[in-house]
Parts: C-alpha cells; sequence; structure tokens
C-alpha cells in the first residue's frame, strides 16, 4: 500500500485530485490542512494542522511514502522539507507557479508579466526544492480552470514556457501519473499547460 499525503488538502485541485486517488485500490490517503477533519470525504486519514509549525508536519508526514504539496510558498517548503528529513520520506510534488526562471515566452510573457507583477516569480519553493536531496517534481502550472479535460504538455527546465492555460483536471491526471509510476519526474522541474493554447497571448477565460 502506498501511502500519499495531501499538504493544503481543502484547495481547488485536490477537490479533483481526491477521487482520483481514491479510486486506486494501492493508495492510503491522508489529508492535512488547517481544517482536515471538517473535509467532506470517506475513508482516508483527515490531520487538522498548520503546514507553517514543524511538529505538526512532521506528527502528519510519520509512515507517509509521498507528499502532494497544494500550494508554494517559500516559508511553510523550508518546513515540509525539514519535517520530511526527519521522518525519512524523500518523495515530494509541489504545485507551484510558472516564471520562476524567467521562460515564459512572448506573446504571452507580456500579459503573464502584467499579472503577476514581474518577468520572475520569487520566493518559491523550487528554490528549496532543487537545494535539497529529495526526490521532487515542481509543477510550473500556467493559469488555472475547471474543465473535462486531462491533457497536459510537460515541458523540461530549460525549455520556453508556451502555454497559457490548463484545468485542474489536467493537473490532477499529471500528480496522479506520477503517484502511480506511469510517469516518474524525478528531481525535475516542469512547466505543464495546455495542448493547444500554445501562442495564445492570454487565457481564453480572461
Amino acid at each position: 500500500m502506498k501511502k500519499v499525503i495531501i499538504i493544503g488538502a481543502g484547495g481547488q485541485i485536490p477537490k479533483v485530485l481526491i477521487p482520483l486517488l481514491q479510486e486506486q485500490d494501492d493508495i492510503a490517503l491522508t489529508l492535512f490542512g488547517r481544517n482536515a477533519v471538517n473535509l467532506p470525504y470517506e475513508n482516508v486519514t483527515k490531520i487538522s494542522g498548520n503546514a507553517s509549525n514543524l511538529s505538526d508536519v512532521e506528527i502528519a508526514l510519520k509512515g507517509q511514502d509521498i507528499v502532494y504539496m497544494n500550494f508554494d510558498n517559500k516559508a511553510v517548503t523550508d518546513v515540509v522539507v525539514k519535517a520530511m528529513g526527519k521522518t525519512g520520506v524523500k518523495r515530494i510534488i509541489q504545485a507551484g507557479v510558472l516564471s520562476v526562471y524567467g521562460e515564459v515566452a512572448e506573446p504571452f510573457a507580456t500579459w503573464n508579466s502584467r499579472m503577476m507583477g514581474g518577468t520572475i516569480a520569487h520566493n518559491r519553493g523550487i528554490v528549496t526544492l532543487e537545494a535539497s536531496d529529495l526526490d521532487y517534481t515542481y509543477m510550473r502550472m500556467t493559469w488555472l480552470y475547471n474543465g473535462q479535460s486531462k491533457a497536459y504538455v510537460a515541458s523540461p527546465k530549460g525549455e520556453p514556457f508556451l502555454g497559457a492555460q490548463i484545468t485542474r483536471q489536467a493537473i490532477s491526471q499529471f500528480v496522479l501519473d506520477n503517484v502511480t509510476g506511469k510517469r516518474n519526474d524525478i528531481k525535475a522541474s516542469i512547466g505543464l499547460w495546455e495542448p493547444g493554447s500554445e501562442n495564445k497571448a492570454k487565457p481564453d477565460f480572461y
């Protein structure tokens, strides 16, 4: 049985991801968040706690195999990585942002920079992950929306970031593919966007 914990389980992506993980026969799921005990899921372990608190995170991580972190904050990532070191958990998948390397290509780059307040996203978890010895996958996600498509383009670090949008369903599929071993993006920073959204000036929903 593979033990997976979601940190920030009350977010938008987990609403899609949790049912996908629950469909897997060999996954035991733990939900962690400020109000995790109140989340409306059955047959999961729920632990309420603060991801900024090292002891809270350590307690939650004991015995886990894979961490999915549903947000990107460097200070909290520092805490989670420290807790992983203390509990011996090696694998983390983190939901992050695009433009951590200034990699977004035109014509999308101009709009994205205006919306995000600069060409480079600072103070992100990728800095901590890349300096660690963990088996990490950092998802540089483009602009998210809810839709039915589960298709994604996975672009490695060093390539231009081209896509303007992606569904939360597709992001959840990418996480599932890594959890189940269909993909193995280890020590990887992956740009994620929807096929066909390349070379758009902005997302369709803006």
